[in-house]
């Protein structure tokens, strides 16, 4: 053999023994796995409203004095003047009732005979009797009670009921000189005028703006939530309810009843809120109930898989193999496609495929099928077929292991502390997520969608 022919194929030898191994990447055309359907999740808040503020509104609309009167040619003429306290609210079950205090004072003329001879409005021809109860002297005492029966509407209004549930003259008024009763007649003329006041009673209660604050807490479920570093929650409400309105002092207490279907994402969805539909039938519930899909980028994984693994070596047929990096890339059907930059006596990159298992009991995520791709195989067969070594995907499914507790305890841990804040000016959210477990995991392209459930409570006061 020539030195130059020696010299040629020792070359090529060298060349071959240093060349990198570049297998292609493997496929990732999905096999259209279906993704179960999500169950819708449920949400049972408790509504807590301060009515103060509204009382003080109906009370500053509402006259302080009333008068009227009643002119007759014959019998009994009347003016009287009812000047009432300030309204003292409250509330209990499914009424809102109050009570109003006040005095008056009444003037009577009593004429026994008349004449419309000279003029159609009549003349006394006897003389006039005058009397008077609570003139130049301490003004008669009166107490008018009401109850107010509120229900919201379809379109969010509140519709009131408002009626006279008591009237009593602490001091009545008797008028002996013509053997009349005025107490009476001033019940009645009362009434009559404090009919009209339920009217106004009920419209105030009507323009209390129930829809903006449902709007606004609507808005704020429907709007994108940040979730720091685990990217963005979508609650994507569908469905909203309210129960009956029950009283409890001056606070109006309901419960608003949600459907939705919530995801987390890793990317910024924007803002798309969807317009605020009007009330459905009333679904009683208890706390929530959330079955919440998180589509996540594989970096996640990624990381975890990295502090295991990156920068172990093992040794192969008295070669060492380390591994300088890997990278779940994305998924083919239902197996996940995981890259290895890896060096020693070669160097490359190495694809393994597997079927993310995900252990419900204990929340574990495992690759127990984890193997070379077929196009890394070929590629190691031709160049270093050494390297195809069951001791590289031994360490690989033993590694692969995420115990997914951790984090959601310290997802957990973060979620408790963002729902309790004041969410909008004098609008404040208060909860606890009692547990989150996660349910089933599903590959698909660049995201791996967590299908996970959480239940706890939730109250909203205004």
């Amino acid at each position: 053999m020539r030195i130059s022919q020696f010299f040629a194929i020792f070359t090529a030898a060298l060349l071959v023994s240093c060349r990198s191994i570049e297998p292609t990447i493997p496929d990732t055309v999905i096999n259209g796995l279906p993704l179960p359907v999500q169950k819708s999740s449920s949400l049972s808040l408790p509504i807590e409203l301060d009515l103060i503020p509204y009382l003080r509104d109906v009370e500053g609309s509402l006259d302080k004095t009333i008068r009227g009167k009643e002119d007759n040619c014959s019998g009994v003429s009347y003016s009287y003047r009812f000047e009432r306290n300030p309204i003292k609210f409250d509330g209990k079950g499914q009424q809102l009732t109050y009570e109003v205090t006040g005095k008056y004072a009444l003037n009577l003329i009593y004429c026994a005979e008349c004449t419309y001879l000279f003029n159609d409005n009549g003349n006394c021809i006897v003389p006039k009797i005058y009397a008077s109860c609570g003139v130049k002297e301490p003004m008669r005492r009166v107490k008018v009670a009401y109850a107010t029966k509120v229900d919201v509407t379809p379109d969010f209004k509140l519709k009131a009921q408002t009626d006279l549930t008591s009237f009593e003259t602490t001091d009545p008024c008797e008028i002996t000189v013509f053997n009349y009763n005025a107490t009476n007649k001033l019940r009645k003329e009362v009434t009559e005028v404090l009919k009209d006041l339920e009217e106004e009673i009920d419209n105030s209660i009507g323009e209390v703006d129930i829809r903006s604050q449902i709007q606004e807490v609507w808005d704020m479920v429907a709007s994108p939530q940040s979730l720091g570093s685990y990217g963005f929650l979508l609650i994507q409400p569908r469905e909203v309810s309210l129960s009956s309105i029950t009283f409890d002092d001056k606070k109006a207490k309901l419960q608003l009843s949600l459907l939705f279907q919530p995801i987390v994402t890793t990317t910024d969805p924007g803002k798309n809120t969807p317009p605020l539909p009007q009330l459905s039938e009333f679904k009683r519930g208890n706390g929530f109930e959330v079955n919440l899909d998180i589509k996540a980028g594989y970096d996640s994984l990624t990381t975890i898989l990295s502090k295991e693994i990156a920068g172990k070596s093992v040794e192969v047929k008295n070669n060492m193999v380390i591994f300088d990096s890997i990278r779940i890339e994305s998924a083919a059907g239902n197996k996940l496609n995981i890259r290895v930059n890896f060096s020693g006596k070669k160097k490359g990159t190495l694809f393994l495929v597997g079927t993310p298992t995900f252990d419900v009991e204990n929340q574990v995520i495992s690759f127990p099928d984890l193997e070379f791709d077929i196009k890394t195989k070929n590629a190691l067969l031709k160049s270093a077929e050494w390297i195809f070594s069951s001791r590289i995907t031994d360490l690989f499914r033993q590694q692969a292991n995420f115990d997914l507790k951790p984090q959601l305890m310290r997802l957990k841990e973060d979620l408790n502390k963002e729902i309790n804040r004041e969410i909008a000016e004098k609008i404040f959210l208060n909860g606890k997520i009692d547990a989150m477990s996660v349910e089933g995991i599903y590959p698909s392209g660049n995201t791996l969608i967590i299908r996970a459930s959480a239940v706890g409570n939730l109250s909203l006061k205004m």
